[in-house]
């Protein structure tokens, strides 16, 4: 399976993408996702990068996740 990514700033509900040629008369997925300015610490770490998938609800759990993990798994032996 191939893939290409092509970098572009949308002016118009119209795109001509040269780089489709190949592709002509097969089944494609195109997925469209726009590009974050906030690519994360400037730093390099990766602190802070899956914040937006935190749930606070389940914060809580984490403490005792370690434990709940080997009951769920092997019970009361």
């Amino acid at each position: 399976m191939d893939t290409i990514k092509i970098k572009r700033k949308i002016e118009s509900t119209h795109l001509e993408i040269a780089e489709l040629e190949n592709w002509l008369g097969k089944e494609v997925d195109i997925i469209i996702r726009e590009e974050r300015s906030d690519s994360g610490p400037s730093d390099g770490s990766a602190a802070g990068l899956l914040s937006e998938f935190s749930d606070p609800d389940l914060i809580k759990d984490e403490k005792m996740g370690w434990e709940k993990a080997i009951k769920e798994k092997y019970g009361n032996r």
